[in-house]
């Protein structure tokens, strides 16, 4: 005997997942991760997406179990290809990203059908600007890149970066249909 699914069950089911009938050509893109990001967010913040600079970050604690939480993305700065972000130097983040500076930060757009992740040390910044002096700013220095694009289809493309000792290789744009 099955039982039946529960009610949250049926209404995950029947909600449309990344319904809309078309999402931006990723055509032209920068090459570069951090140029590639930058546009894509700036097409995120003039389309007036709400919390566009919101982003998860995720860590490790003391016993090496994922935690994640969501912040506010500071800067981008491109020569260097790192994200930046301000926390309480005391907080459970900071202590966190001293222990196991490994991290992994996500964007995603939904209206756009765009998605980002980045995984790599992160790294006090002291010389970016903060508001307050509780305030420390660190930085994501990527070493792989995944720029995500949905497409109506489920032909959906995948842009993987990953970082050398001389620059970045890029794989280009990838059809990556997902079953169903």
């Amino acid at each position: 005997m099955t039982d039946a699914p529960s009610p949250l069950v049926r209404a995950l089911i029947a909600h449309p997942v990344l319904a809309a009938p078309g999402y931006p050509p990723p055509d032209h893109a920068p090459t570069g991760p951090a140029e590639l990001f930058t546009a894509w967010l700036l097409d995120a913040l003039a389309a007036g997406l709400p919390d566009a600079q919101v982003l998860t970050l995720a860590t490790v604690d003391a016993e090496g179990r994922p935690d994640a939480r969501v912040l506010v993305l500071r800067d981008v700065e491109l020569p260097t290809a790192a994200w930046h972000f301000w926390t309480d130097p005391g907080s459970p983040k900071a202590r966190q990203l001293a222990a196991h500076p490994a991290t992994a930060l996500t964007a995603y757009w939904p209206a756009h059908g765009r998605q980002v992740r980045l995984r790599g040390p992160v790294r006090p910044s002291p010389a970016c600007p903060t508001p307050a002096p509780d305030l420390h700013c660190y930085a994501l220095h990527p070493d792989q890149a995944e720029f995500w694009q949905a497409a109506p289809d489920r032909h959906h493309l995948r842009r993987r970066h990953t970082r050398t000792p001389t620059g970045w290789t890029d794989t280009g744009w990838t059809d990556t249909r997902l079953p169903g």
